[in-house]
């Protein structure tokens, strides 16, 4: 198998975490989540969406600090062997991205692995499968990437995740600057792993997911004028 790639065009997002709850059925993880635990969520924003997920870096500080229990696939994902996993915390601390999250409760790290179960059954992840405007698309890596600079050039984006630690396997189009916006600030070389105690590594409260209702409605309305068509449901 190639290697696969999620491209995530965020003017295309309504922030309506459908993508949040088919990852949570996937996985079955309503018990982490109703604690604000998430593989993969998004917040609105006055400017645009943030995504939080793994990044699944070409070559992840996670694995460097895990000692074996997080594992980088040749396809792309990252994956998590949780029984292998001895200090959660360390290395939720030493992901550039804060895109672990450890569950102190259950002792266990909480990540998306790019649904490599699916991925290798021929199917999408199920965060782009549930997409109902298509801002989440899946494929072969290189298709991807060339996918996000052609957009970048004809609407004038930034494209994250292309270069951010050497690269990673999920590419973000944003119309603002992703740092901005809320995207960690990420060298473009890859570091080596380090605690960052960023505050930003803890749980999301669940309250999150489901603020912003006003700027939802707004949003949908933007895309609606915007494509002449009402957004999917």
């Amino acid at each position: 198998m190639k290697e696969q790639a999620i491209l995530y065009d965020t003017t295309y997002c309504t922030g309506c975490n459908t993508c949040t709850y088919k990852c949570i059925q996937e996985f079955g993880d309503h018990e982490p989540a109703a604690r604000g635990f998430f593989r993969t969520v998004v917040q609105i924003k006055d400017d645009g969406m943030v995504k939080k997920q793994c990044m699944h870096c070409k070559d992840p500080q996670c694995v460097q600090a895990s000692s074996g229990a997080f594992t980088k696939s040749a396809y792309g994902p990252v994956l998590l062997d949780a029984a292998k996993l001895k200090d959660g915390q360390h290395v939720a601390n030493a992901c550039p991205f804060h895109a672990i999250q450890y569950d102190e409760k259950s002792g266990k790290a909480i990540n998306c692995d790019l649904c490599a179960h699916r991925l290798t059954g021929g199917q999408k992840p199920a965060c782009v499968e549930a997409c109902p405007s298509g801002a989440l698309q899946s494929g072969d890596y290189e298709a991807m990437a060339a996918k996000a600079k052609e957009l970048a050039a004809s609407k004038k984006l930034k494209i994250y995740g292309l270069k951010e630690n050497g690269g990673t396997h999920v590419l973000i189009l944003t119309k603002a600057d992703p740092v901005g916006l809320g995207y960690p600030a990420v060298s473009k070389k890859r570091l080596q792993a380090e605690l960052t105690g960023d505050l930003t590594a803890l749980p999301l409260v669940a309250g999150a997911v489901y603020a912003g209702l006003k700027k939802y409605s707004d949003r949908r309305e933007a895309v609606e004028k915007s494509t002449g068509k009402p957004e999917a449901k």
